[in-house]
């Protein structure tokens, strides 16, 4: 075969096989703040270390300077993550006061909700008279006259009869069944992405394609290399 035939041969090959390399899956490594911190995994995803391909939007955790995985929240900002399992998120104060954080705590702007919403009340009592309750006052509010408790609203009764309501409201709390605030984690969840269905022999999750956010979940045909999911790039 002459020159001249295998050139147009080649420049097939030239511009079409760049196209299909580009259409295939992209490997997104797992990454971390280091030390201890949870893999980030889809839908999170960690930047720079990784790419806005390797999640979905709404999902980007940083380091803080103290190398903790954070979340930050548009209207509430940032939370340690302290876990992520079965669509939800668990998160906590990095200055452990979160009961401060939640008076004003608002979710919107961000993919998740409250897991729980529990009614609480915020009551303001002398500091001498709080010895005598079951809960622990919280320590970053108040002052040395004056301190804060917060229960759950059917349980205001049981408190000392010097402690005035200061505030209820619903707090996203661990459990429905949350008593003593300063315990307690904020939990949220999201509905999108549903990857509640990637576990035993399909337990990856990520993009179907680079034209939409649906997902879907991938065999691990490559248990030992230390990526989560095959995705393909967002553009």
């Amino acid at each position: 075969m002459t020159f001249s035939k295998q050139f147009p041969l080649l420049l097939f090959f030239f511009f079409n096989f760049p196209l299909l390399n580009a259409s295939e899956p992209k490997r997104c490594y797992s990454s971390s703040c280091g030390g201890n911190n949870l893999d980030v995994r889809f839908p999170f995803w960690l930047p720079p270390e990784q790419s806005s391909s390797c999640g979905y939007p709404g999902f980007n955790l940083h380091c803080t300077d103290r190398h903790k995985t954070a979340l930050k929240l548009p209207n509430s900002g940032s939370f340690l993550v302290r876990d992520i399992k079965s669509q939800r998120i668990r998160l906590n104060d990095p200055d452990n006061c979160l009961a401060r954080r939640l008076l004003s705590f608002d979710a919107s702007g961000s993919p998740f909700s409250p897991l729980h919403l529990v009614n609480y009340t915020f009551l303001s009592c002398p500091t001498e008279n709080v010895k005598s309750s079951s809960l622990e006052p919280i320590h970053c509010l108040g002052n040395s006259t004056t301190s804060f408790l917060a229960t759950p609203s059917d349980l205001t009764g049981s408190m000392p009869s010097s402690c005035q309501i200061s505030k209820t409201l619903l707090l996203p709390v661990s459990s429905p069944l949350a008593v003593d605030l300063n315990k307690q984690d904020l939990w949220l969840k999201w509905d999108s992405p549903d990857c509640t269905g990637c576990v035993d022999f399909s337990p990856l999750c990520g993009f179907i394609n680079n034209t939409t956010l649906k997902v879907k979940c991938f065999a691990n045909v490559d248990s030992g290399t230390p990526y989560n999911f095959f995705s393909l790039p967002i553009s």
